[in-house]
């Protein structure tokens, strides 16, 4: 399909674990040049999403230090998920409706075997693409 989300996600993904801290997160971010890690469980099954947002309102709201807030409470959890040969619109309802700016894309057969991410950067180069056709 010529607009599926496949065209678009992000394949390269980055991973925590629940257990480490905010700081290394932001350090991990940094050094993957990511705005987005997928949480893995001790199991390293994929339970949330954190994002490059979601430190900057733990580290700007809370009064604690990065090093000492854990990735497992500031994740966007439950993950939402979407398949790789959606049409890039469905993704863009399922962000609407579920209030979130980066899907998982998963494999329906395999969901703890993530595929890649969609965020508002592969937005941007869906867009770019269109106006090139």
């Amino acid at each position: 399909m010529k607009n599926s989300i496949g065209r678009f996600m992000t394949a390269k993904l980055s991973y925590i674990l629940q257990s480490n801290t905010a700081k290394e997160a932001a350090m991990k971010m940094e050094q993957d040049n990511s705005s987005a890690l997928i949480v893995l469980d001790s199991n390293e099954k994929p339970v949330g999403v954190v994002t490059h947002r979601d430190l900057v309102r733990s580290s700007s709201v809370e009064d604690v230090p990065c090093d000492r807030i854990l990735v497992q409470d500031i994740m966007s959890t439950p993950i939402v998920t979407i398949d790789p040969y959606s049409p890039i619109e469905t993704a863009a309802d399922v962000m609407k409706q579920n209030n979130v700016r980066h899907l998982l894309v998963v494999d329906t057969d395999r969901p703890n075997e993530p595929l890649g991410i969609l965020g508002s950067r592969d937005f941007a180069l869906y867009i770019e693409n269109e106006h090139l056709e």
